[in-house]
């Protein structure tokens, strides 16, 4: 009977913890995270570095736009401003566009082109606008509006810059 009213779990041992799980490895999960933000940040700075390299160009065209004094009274100067309009034109579409689209552009087609890539602006106005740049830099004197040229030049480039492709 003594042994009856021994307690019959006092002989066990006490619960004893686990140890603490460590921070390394992490679960598969995490795994999981850090390899989906691992790509959209890949991703996200692949995208950024394209759109920077789309957007130089346009960027160097409007400063090279600026620097020039588009408001020249000499008949001499004003011819040359117009050739450099027109030469800063074409290299920019030479740059920006696909070059088999634009190397053998000339007269009317190559109004056209940069009419066609015009998408914010009204055809006729833009049409109308830049119709010196196609003879105006072979004509003897300048007499276009320069001052309103390069304008629409800058809105021209400025509109392709917030266009996506």
């Amino acid at each position: 009977m003594n042994q009856m009213q021994q307690n019959p779990l006092a002989a066990l041992r006490d619960i004893h913890l686990p140890p603490e799980p460590g921070f390394w490895p992490p679960a598969l999960g995490w795994w999981l995270v850090a390899f989906f933000l691992l790509a959209i940040t890949s991703f996200s700075l692949i995208k950024w570095r394209q759109r920077q390299a789309r957007l130089r160009p346009i960027k160097l065209a409007l400063n090279e736009l600026k620097k020039l004094n588009l408001e020249s009274s000499d008949p001499r100067q004003r011819q040359l401003l117009l050739q450099e309009l027109s030469a800063l034109v074409r290299r920019f579409a030479l740059i920006y566009f696909p070059q088999k689209k634009v190397a053998d552009l000339c007269g009317q087609e190559w109004l056209d082109f940069i009419c066609k890539n015009s998408h914010s602006m009204d055809n006729a106005n833009t049409r109308e606008a830049l119709s010196p740049l196609v003879q105006g830099p072979y004509a003897p004197t300048c007499d276009t509006d320069l001052v309103v040229l390069g304008s629409v030049l800058g809105k021209w480039f400025k509109d392709l810059k917030g266009r996506r492709s």
